[in-house]
């Protein structure tokens, strides 16, 4: 709370504007300190008990350090400065404490509160922990999950400080729900990875196969359906870094994106190419990873593309194909943009040459 603040809130004390929350947070704090209520304020003293106190809080340095009282300072006036000045401390403390920690959540808190089972991981390997509804979690080193032995009629929760895998049964009707301290991490059915140390300025959520929705955790009811408004999805291959200290979110493609699993992917004659227009070959890319690829199609279909992939990763793969084109690639947001040249006109001017 800076002094603009501080003043306003003593204003709307003064003048009975302040609501009924802010009004007993003060009287309570000058009753415990008192035994007695805050006397009116005048308008003229409070600006200079405003004035004087803000001055001595500036030239002492810090909020909770002892003021000096000088001796001209009249009786009554010293009693309102004393009694500002100790509200203006329990303010902002108060504030930081109440309003601040309202905002954040603790593992520990909630998993007491709602009487959770505790799976702790102390040893070097992962662990993993079978769940009745069939999901199971493979719980990494250093790290700890709660969760309720059984899960209610309408959703699955469990509350994670560390990092873990999650393969999640589906269940349409009842949603998995992954509570770290500042996100919610929210599936039907599918694998997913969350790190959420306490020490780690980020927190991520990556995405193996389905669909992730992740999205702030808040306190108040109006705040999470707002915050839920506002999700971000995430699809495989895809993942989130969400910073701390910003409260911002960054969807990127992952650093080692991995082959989808399905029934496509199992034929290896699809990775060999001849002549193959190279809107064929991302296109390919795109199904087989999951990944978005934005590109001109028009212009791509005018480039071919011939070779094979083996054990390429799959940024290898596009630079394998874009440097047969003569085109770039960029990441962004989770897709992958491919630019590229003309190729009818690469190959028009190539054949002149050739004569």
């Amino acid at each position: 709370m800076d002094r603009t603040a501080f003043r306003e809130l003593l204003i709307r004390y003064s003048n009975n504007t302040a609501t009924a929350e802010e009004k007993a947070l003060i009287d309570h704090w000058y009753e415990l300190l008192y035994n007695n209520k805050l006397p009116a304020l005048k308008q003229s003293e409070l600006d200079n008990i405003e004035q004087e106190m803000w001055a001595h809080i500036e030239k002492a340095g810090n909020l909770s350090g002892p003021f000096t009282v000088y001796r001209s300072i009249k009786r009554k006036r010293l009693y309102y400065f004393a009694a500002a000045a100790v509200i203006i401390g329990l303010v902002i403390s108060g504030w930081l404490v109440f309003f601040h920690s309202a905002k954040t959540f603790s593992y520990e808190i909630s998993r007491r509160q709602n009487k959770l089972s505790e799976s702790v991981n102390a040893t070097t390997t992962p662990q993993r922990i079978d769940l009745e509804d069939g999901s199971y979690i493979l719980l990494k080193p250093a790290s700890k999950i709660a969760y309720a032995q059984h899960f209610g009629a309408n959703k699955r929760e469990v509350y994670l400080e560390g990092e873990a895998f999650f393969q999640v049964a589906k269940d349409a009707t009842r949603p998995f729900y992954v509570y770290t301290n500042e996100l919610v991490t929210k599936v039907l059915g599918t694998s997913f990875d969350v790190r959420a140390f306490s020490h780690d300025d980020t927190i991520q959520v990556m995405v193996h196969t389905g669909k992730v929705t992740v999205y702030k955790r808040k306190n108040g009811a109006t705040e999470q359906e707002l915050a839920k408004a506002n999700a971000t999805i995430i699809t495989p291959n895809q993942q989130i870094l969400f910073n701390r200290q910003l409260a911002s979110f960054t969807r990127s493609v992952t650093i080692q994106p991995q082959v989808i699993n399905t029934a496509d992917n199992t034929d290896s004659k699809q990775f060999v190419f001849t002549d193959t227009p190279a809107s064929e070959v991302l296109m390919m890319l795109q199904r087989s990873y999951g990944i978005p690829i934005i590109f001109d199609e028009e212009l791509m279909s005018q480039c071919s593309f011939t070779g094979a992939f083996t054990n390429e990763s799959f940024f290898e793969r596009i630079s394998l194909v874009c440097k047969a084109i003569e085109a770039t690639y960029e990441q962004a947001d989770g897709q992958v943009i491919v630019t590229g040249s003309n190729c009818e006109k690469i190959n028009r001017l190539t054949k002149i040459h050739d004569k």
